[in-house]
């Protein structure tokens, strides 16, 4: 769980959690393929842009905002609890 706080008071307001649905359990030759997240980094856009500048490129800019979570899910999906969690445990 990771704390986020009021900006004015630095109390704590509310807790976030990220859902990891062990991703990295992957098996070579059987389903290691199977799994793609596109990641670039601030070096990559800066290039891209001043080769554009340079070129005089037409650019556009799209927003992707939470493609992942709209995305359908086309199998069963299983979960373990990670380490150290119980059920019935409360969180705070």
């Amino acid at each position: 769980m990771r704390r986020k706080r009021k900006i004015g008071t630095g109390q704590i307001s509310n807790y976030k959690a990220r859902l990891d649905a062990n991703g990295g359990q992957q098996e070579y030759r059987f389903n290691y393929w199977e799994t793609f997240a596109p990641v670039v980094t601030w070096t990559t856009i800066r290039l891209i842009v001043t080769l554009a500048i340079i070129h005089k490129w037409e650019t556009r800019q799209i927003n992707c905002v939470m493609a992942y979570l709209q995305a359908e899910i086309e199998g069963e999906m299983y979960m373990r609890l990670p380490k150290g969690f119980k059920l019935g445990q409360s969180g705070g």
